[in-house]
Order: structure tokens, then sequence, then C-alpha cells
């Protein structure tokens, strides 16, 4: 029989519909039965005082990384859960990447089917093509059907024109985003760095901030020719942006989203060549950073991802040209952009817009708000509480954190899903 619970005396903060304000909510059978600051107590099996700190629907990340199951010491599904929803998560979306390509139909369904035994909702993104080689298409519609939420490319963008033009026609009748790095595959190849100043004074291969300019302007054109949806994914640059705004002013499928890293890190972070700092996209500059934090705040970024990857001590530990791009982001994604709040650049409700309601709306997730009959997803946040970061103490499996050492102001207390509480500290 299921716990009915109440949660009194929050500052209860809800992007989806605009509020702020004092209030609560009462849980029943795993859904939101009653929403306000009058609730029917006397139904509740057990009353939770949130004490006046904030009640939010609980993250959602669209994309994130496990390690391949042919590294049993490394970040499994379960160490991910447990990393997320210590971070505030109720949702993650597995990404493909080089190192899991999620590129084949055989028992695509079947993996969808043990990730949702998980407490963390677990779903899957599938890879747009073969090992993710930009060459010939992978099994689309039967990953869809197996549960695939949305179609990637992982960090490698599609320099065949034709090819992108087929994998935008191809999803559209599914549906579905086609998630693509925006990046001109002849610029970004072999490049560590945004090419500027500072990669120029340590001798970095360098990619111009044109590269996703031009890649922006090609796949939204082709977009428009196919009637496919496309997610402009991890946008980093003030120039990607500028032509972000400039494809919006046509009638098309366009979603945004932005790492966590390329609004709270920039290139001066990764000064010292600390390979924690190596990213892909690479980290950018300042200027780009609060490019990116200004189009959070006017509502052009539709989702902030984690782009949490987990890499191995010997491969991150090589210099940083050579080390394998990536950070764990999804027990620091909250604190980070909390720092953003407290610093006066961003507000609460903007900020926990990007990762609840946000990502929920582009995916049509009934999850990601305080709505009666919502999934009873929620988090309790101290958002004063503070805490240093420490990736020993992480749940992950591997401590590849570039916010390592870092300060933060503002820490998950509780973590529920479906009504039931994954995670209390």
């Amino acid at each position: 029989m299921s716990t009915t619970r109440a949660i009194i005396n929050a500052r209860l903060v809800d992007p989806a519909s605009g509020q702020d304000g004092p209030g609560g909510v009462l849980i029943e059978d795993g859904l939101i039965a009653q929403t306000g600051s009058e609730l029917d107590l006397d139904a509740a099996d057990e009353v939770i005082d949130a004490k006046g700190r904030i009640l939010a629907p609980a993250l959602i990340d669209l994309r994130c990384a496990k390690e391949p199951a042919l590294t049993p010491d490394g970040e499994t599904v379960d160490t991910l859960c447990a990393s997320a929803m210590t971070g505030g998560f109720g949702t993650i979306v597995l990404a493909p990447n080089a190192r899991s390509p999620l590129d084949k139909a055989d028992g695509f369904a079947g993996m969808n089917r043990g990730l949702a035994q998980r407490g963390v909702r677990v779903l899957s993104a599938c890879g747009a093509t073969q090992g993710l080689a930009g060459e010939q298409m992978a099994e689309i519609g039967l990953m869809v059907r197996g549960g695939a939420v949305y179609a990637g490319c992982g960090d490698a963008p599609i320099h065949d024109t034709r090819l992108m033009r087929r994998l935008l026609s191809y999803t559209s009748q599914f549906d579905i985003w086609l998630a693509s790095r925006p990046a001109d595959a002849h610029l970004a190849q072999g490049t560590v760095a945004l090419e500027s100043d500072w990669s120029a004074r340590y001798g970095l291969p360098s990619e111009p901030a044109v590269s996703e300019r031009i890649a922006i302007e090609r796949d939204a054109a082709l977009a428009e020719l196919s009637g496919g949806k496309l997610m402009i994914d991890r946008l980093s640059t003030a120039a990607g942006l500028d032509a972000l705004r400039h494809v919006r002013s046509r009638d098309l499928e366009i979603a945004a989203t932005v790492a966590v890293a390329h609004l709270t890190l920039n290139e001066v972070d990764a000064g010292g060549l600390d390979s924690a700092f190596r990213m892909d996209p690479p980290l950018r500059s300042e200027a780009d950073r609060l490019a990116l934090v200004e189009a959070l705040v006017s509502g052009e970024i539709d989702a902030v991802v984690s782009d949490h990857r987990p890499t191995p001590f010997d491969d991150k530990g090589e210099p940083f040209a050579l080390a394998i791009a990536g950070t764990l982001s999804l027990e620091t994604m909250l604190g980070a952009m909390l720092g953003l709040v407290h610093d006066g650049e961003v507000e609460l409700i903007d900020a926990l817009r990007v990762m609840t309601s946000g990502p929920a709306d582009l995916l049509g997730l009934p999850q990601g708000r305080i709505a009666v009959g919502a999934p009873a997803d929620l988090i309790l946040i101290d958002g004063d509480k503070p805490w240093v970061c420490q990736p020993d103490a992480f749940a992950s499996a591997r401590g590849n954190s570039a916010w390592s050492g870092r300060r933060f102001q503002g820490r998950v207390l509780q973590t529920l899903v479906a009504g039931d509480t994954l995670y209390n500290s």
C-alpha cells in the first residue's frame, strides 16, 4: 500500500507555472494530489516540514553517459543512478558517445526495460549513425520502437550534408529530435580548445567560434528542407547564439541545449592545462559564457545538460591535448547553477526551468512540474547550505570533476521519484 505524504511550509518553485512562493504538496499513489497552502493533512501518513526550504520538480538531464559493460570497475547504471539521485535528478537520459554509441537495435528494448526498474527514471537516446562514424544510418526506427527518446550523433558532427538531410527527414517520421553538435567537421577536427589568445599561447589545436555558426546555418537549412526537428546539442559560443537567433526567425522546430560547464566555467579555468578541464565542446571565453547566461535568462535555451562523462584515471591523466574529454557533473550541476543565482546572474526560477520543465517539454514528459496529476518527482533544496566538491565522496565510480575543490552554496536535501524518497541527506 502506497504512502500518502505531505510536504508543507516550503518555498514552492515551479517554473512550468511561474509559481515562486509559500506552499506545499500532497502526494498520493505516486502523483501530486494537491498543491498550495491549504492541504488535506488528515489524509497524509507522513508530513514533512520543509521549514521554508525550496521545493522544486526533480531535475531532468538529457545528456549523461555510463561506461561500457566491458569496464565493470567503472560507472555502471547503478552508480550513475546513485549520482543522479544525490544531485537531485529524477530522470536522466543516456546519450550516445564514442565509448557507448547506443547504435544497435538488438537488445535495445530489453535494455530499456531493465533501465525502467531503477528508482531514478532512466531513458535512453540512440546513435543516429553506425558507430557514430557519420557514414551509415543506424537502425533508428527500431530503436525508437524500443524506447529511444531522441537520436544523436555524439561529439562528432555529421560532415556529410546528404546524410544529415536523410537523418533529419527520417527522424521526422517518428516525431523525435535529431541532436547534433554544432561544429563544422573540418574546422573542429583534431581541436581541443577555442581559437583564442589563450590557446595560441599554449600552441593548442583550436577551433574558431565561427565553426558553430556555420554548422547551425547548414543544419537549420536542412531541417527546413526535410521538415526535421533539430536539437542544437551543447551550444557554446556567442557566434552560435547569433546563428540560433537568425534561424529561429524562420518557422522551424529548433531546440537548443547548453552544457552546465559552458555556463559556469571558461577557458581561464583551464589555464593550468589541467586535463580535468579538457571538454568537448572545449571551454570558451568569458564573453561566450556571459552570452549563454543572457540567452538562458531570455528563454532562448531550452535545456541545460550535465554532459556527465565518467573517465578512467589513466585516460584522464594524459597531458591536456591528449586526455579524453569529459567531466563528472551530475552531483555538481545544481550547485553550479545555484552559483549563478547567488552571483545575481540568473533568477532561481530561470535556473530551474532549464533543468525541469524545459527538458520535460522537449521530450513530452509529464514530470518536471508541480501540478495536480503530475508525477511526484520532487526535490527539497537548502539553497544556502555550503559544501565543497570532493569527488572521492561522490557516488560515482570515477573522480574526474572539473569542479574538484570548488565551494558551492546550495544542496539537495531530499530526492523523491513517484513519491518515494530515493535520497535523504
